[in-house]
């Protein structure tokens, strides 16, 4: 008995924004559906592992397709896992339950953006067939149920589900193809596509073809695609065009990858492994987040025992995919059993070598695409800096970082062969963002010296500092530091600060005193900040405010760090002060300017005030002097 569903009203909308959003890419569903096929396949051999009458005597896998032009249908049919009724509510319809605004709203974002070219980024598998079909019909039998069920849909306003029949275990995909698209039919067209799209599918693709032997016709099923896994071929046999063309048909990223790193090694312990490093990022499956599974494939033996193995990899480096193989393992080990296995291991640490060795030769070599790959991916590899010290200084000669006086980001190499002095020290800053660095009245004399500072804004940068603290021997040194001197002092100069440190002795008293020794440490002079009044600065090995910031987000108890007030002597209203402190010492306006002047700098570096309403007064304050007659 059929039971029919109405969709939502939305589901129409996004059929669409699918036929015409990313109507270029239709003749990517053939190979979502492959796909699906193919990860249904892995299932059943999963499940073989530990039921070993899963398979019974269906254990020779394969894909088949076949066009109907008369009919115009196309079938795509596997021997996988299979589906019971719950699983098909589950899987091939959550579109139509949940989520679909959200759907929406991508698709929609897509066409207004002219992404033309990014049906396989959706992950829309199954749905992709009504880019191409008016109506598509389902049959599957799980090979845990005795049933079948058959599962109908025009997607625009219903979908029909009711038991049905099927010899075998597996899944039936019927599409009836509409108008335009009949050309589909052509078993040249879809042998092309499954060449394009799917050629390295580990499961044979069989098609129908017609013989003609005298004048008897007989059919016969051929395989179409290649079976032998890439990652087993000699590199010698491999184009680069064919190395693209995999990496696009078992991914969601339709542009290049960065690179590659094809490796069989041999030895105590042998494995064969093809990795890929992107240059993009995939918005809905985002390889940065370390909450989402990620880690390349595991075969062992030519069956797929995991479809992420974390184990290979370190979460610092899980935008890296796709597979590794090995024989060394036994082909029923246990995930518990993973995350402990010597094996494993010394695979994990010949990866990452490599990776880290590739990804020295991407920056040297491809420049340009490295730098779109660092901006994508960057704060995961300042991770690995923070995470794995041991290898710090190899990871540090592959980051990149954007600094004061150049326009595009350069390495820590780069950085060290723009220094002019011999004693060369690698200047840097820390924020939140650009804006708040660069209006750091610290790099005036940076700017004065034409000398470069690093612009550290990523959240990892305040944790990653704290571990390097120097590149090949070269010291790493925030330009807060109470030790800087970019040029040596004059006589006249050294007697000039000399003269003014004594002249503002009493008045930086009073200025510590007026804020409170509690917030503040000392208060000094420092001529070096350009136009600004005053400046915070964190004493030597005490904690920034941003990490202070950092800490407390993370639930930690922080003490508070006083600080160290800096006053340019240079300023007009710092000798305005001066001026008054002659005057009077108790005087109430030497006393507001003197908060307020505390407050700016504190804003000055995106901190924040303790009494917001405080600053306002005073501001309105000092404009009503300003505006008088």
């Amino acid at each position: 008995m059929s039971k029919q569903h109405n969709f939502e009203a939305e589901t129409g909308r996004i059929l669409e924004l699918l036929t015409h959003s990313i109507y270029s890419n239709k003749e990517i569903f053939l190979r979502e559906l492959i796909s699906n096929a193919s990860d249904a396949i892995d299932k059943a051999r999963l499940k073989a592992l530990t039921d070993t009458t899963f398979l019974w005597d269906d254990a020779t896998f394969q894909i088949q397709i076949e066009s109907d032009a008369e009919a115009k249908t196309l079938t795509i049919r596997d021997n996988g896992i299979g589906m019971t009724a719950d699983e098909i509510h589950k899987h091939i319809w959550t579109i139509a339950k949940s989520g679909t605004k959200e759907f929406v709203e991508k698709l929609a974002k897509a066409k207004e953006g002219g992404e033309h070219n990014m049906i396989g980024q959706f992950g829309v598998g199954f749905y992709s067939a009504f880019m191409v079909a008016d109506k598509v019909e389902l049959i599957t039998k799980s090979g845990l149920d005795h049933k079948a069920h058959r599962w109908t849909s025009d997607w625009k306003s219903w979908y029909e589900l009711e038991e049905s029949t099927r010899e075998g275990r597996g899944t039936t995909v019927i599409l009836h193809l509409g108008d335009g698209n009949h050309e589909l039919l052509e078993k040249w067209k879809i042998k092309e596509l499954i060449k394009k799209y799917s050629n390295y599918v580990a499961v044979p693709i069989m098609m129908e073809e017609e013989e003609w032997e005298w004048d008897d016709k007989k059919t016969t099923w051929n395989q179409v695609n290649e079976t032998k896994a890439i990652w087993k071929k000699m590199k010698s046999e491999i184009k680069d065009e064919e190395y693209k063309d995999f990496y696009q048909s078992v991914s969601m990223d339709f542009t290049a990858p960065l690179g590659h790193i094809h490796n069989a090694v041999e030895g105590k312990v042998s494995y064969n492994s093809l990795l890929y490093i992107p240059e993009a990022t995939n918005m809905f499956a985002d390889n940065r987040d370390p909450s989402k599974d990620y880690g390349p494939k595991l075969y062992v033996q030519n069956v797929l025992i995991l479809e992420h193995a974390k184990e290979l990899l370190p979460v610092w480096l899980r935008f890296v995919s796709w597979v590794v193989e090995t024989t060394d393992l036994p082909l029923n080990i246990s995930r518990e059993m993973l995350q402990s296995n010597t094996t494993l291991d010394t695979i994990k640490k010949g990866l990452t070598k490599k990776i880290l060795a590739e990804l020295k030769k991407l920056r040297e070599q491809k420049s340009e695409n490295y730098t779109t790959f660092f901006n994508n991916y960057g704060s995961i590899l300042k991770e690995w800096v923070y995470y794995e010290q041991d290898m710090k200084q190899d990871v540090a000669e592959i980051l990149l970082f954007e600094t004061l006086l150049w326009d595009s980001k350069m390495s820590l190499d780069d950085y060290l062969d723009t220094q002019k002095n011999e004693e060369k020290t690698i200047y840097y800053i820390t924020g939140k963002s650009k804006a708040e660095v660069l209006a750091s009245p610290y790099l005036s004399q940076f700017r004065e010296n034409n000398v470069d500072v690093l612009l550290l804004t990523d959240a990892i940068d305040e944790w990653m500092i704290g571990v390097l603290d120097e590149y090949k021997s070269v010291k790493l040194k925030a330009i807060t530091a109470s030790d800087i001197k970019l040029k040596e002092e004059t006589s006249e100069e050294k007697e000039k600060q000399e003269k003014l440190g004594k002249e503002f002795k009493d008045i930086l008293e009073l200025v510590k005193n007026t804020i409170g020794s509690d917030k503040i440490e000392k208060v000094e002079l420092n001529p070096h900040l350009g136009d600004a009044l005053w400046a915070l600065k964190t004493p030597d090995g005490a904690m920034n405010p941003q990490m202070e910031k950092m800490m407390r987000a993370m639930g930690q108890t922080v003490p508070e760090t006083k600080r160290i007030l800096e006053l340019n002597p240079n300023n007009k209203l710092v000798k305005a002060m001066k001026k008054e402190f002659k005057l009077d010492i108790k005087s109430k306006k030497l006393k507001d300017i003197t908060h307020y002047a505390y407050m700016q700098a504190i804003l000055l570096e995106w901190g924040e005030l303790e009494n917001i309403a405080d600053f306002v007064k005073l501001t309105n304050q000092f404009a009503g002097e300003y505006l008088k007659d």
